[in-house]
């Protein structure tokens, strides 16, 4: 099979197309022919090896955690898919210092980690969504407990992970601010946004208050202002909170002058006000609820472009800009 594979870390040259074995079955494994994949920041993120200190990694490897595509074969422990199924999910492919991931043609993916295609979805379409969504799931609705009528504000609120935190709070009925730049914030309105911030002309914190969750997909350059915008007992759920650069090193929220952080583990109380971190974990079953909600029209992906797998390095080279409206997809198989 075809595969962009790694040798060593660095910039998206070091990302090679070529021939690898189709990787071997195991009981509690499902085959998927992979269709599409996409570009997540954390991709690039590990291959740059800014990651290595909480998943360094053996070479050679292969990145990519979403996928889309058509079971090929299952394991013997497999009950809930079969051949011909048209499945999508998540794929987190570092085990034991080992990476095998979903920029390849065929790939190995645990029964607990995919759920059946939307049918509504095309492969492209599909493989938009699970790391962002299930992030955005995860955070607003278990961590964040989110309940109908509560207030909402979501950080990069164009981007991979906020278009979906946008898209599940409003489904639950909720208030929701949004920060982006000057030119999404038409975007964000067709969203549902019911407050759109610019954060290159004004500070948050001079239009919202009481707020009962905040998601952060920025970092700490956007802590103190949110903490400000919380009610008291609201929670401000991190997606980047600071990496260690040795391994083995605990997380740490450690104090930024201005910030109003004080030096604390993760889920430190500040001011009555919680800050968390949430780390996306491959669920099947989140994927299930979000189906629902796709089928009714309440949540959809947004693409920015579409790469094939020789063009890997180039979607890459594009997600490091930081500046993507949703996803970056890789169109990898039929």
């Amino acid at each position: 099979m075809r595969a962009a594979i790694c040798e060593t870390y660095g910039g998206p040259e070091v990302l090679e197309v070529t021939d690898v074995p189709v990787p071997q079955l195991g009981p509690n494994g499902v085959l998927v022919r992979v269709c599409a994949a996409s570009v997540n920041p954390v991709d690039w993120k590990l291959r740059k090896g800014l990651l290595r200190a909480v998943r360094d990694v053996r070479f050679p490897v292969i990145w990519g955690c979403d996928v889309s595509g058509v079971v090929d074969r299952v394991g013997t422990a497999i009950t809930h898919f079969r051949p011909g199924d048209e499945v999508y999910g998540f794929k987190d492919g570092y085990v034991a210092k080992t990476f095998r991931g979903t920029y390849a043609e065929y790939a190995v993916v645990p029964e607990k980690a995919l759920a059946l295609k939307p049918a509504s979805l095309d492969h492209e379409q599909a493989a938009a969504i699970p790391c962002g969504a299930l992030t955005a799931w995860q955070a607003l609705v278990e961590q964040g407990g989110l309940q109908p009528g509560q207030r909402v504000l979501v950080h990069a609120g164009a981007g991979g992970v906020g278009i979906f935190a946008i898209q599940i709070a409003k489904a639950f009925g909720a208030v929701v601010a949004a920060t982006a730049g000057s030119g999404n914030q038409d975007f964000l309105r067709g969203l549902g946004v019911d407050v759109p911030i610019d954060y290159t002309q004004e500070p948050i914190e001079r239009r919202l208050s009481g707020y009962d969750l905040a998601l952060d997909g920025v970092g700490r350059p956007v802590w103190r202002s949110s903490l400000r915008a919380l009610k008291r007992g609201g929670k401000l759920i991190t997606l980047a909170p600071p990496i260690p650069h040795e391994p083995g090193t605990k997380l740490h929220f450690f104090a930024t002058a201005g910030t109003g952080v004080t030096a604390g583990s993760i889920g430190a109380l500040i001011g009555g006000k919680r800050l968390l971190i949430t780390q996306v974990k491959p669920r099947g079953g989140n994927l299930e609820k979000l189906n629902a909600l796709i089928e009714a029209g309440k949540v959809r992906p947004v693409i920015e472009r579409v790469f094939s797998l020789d063009d890997i390095a180039d979607a890459h080279r594009l997600s490091e800009t930081g500046h993507v409206r949703g996803k970056i997809v890789v169109k990898i198989g039929n």
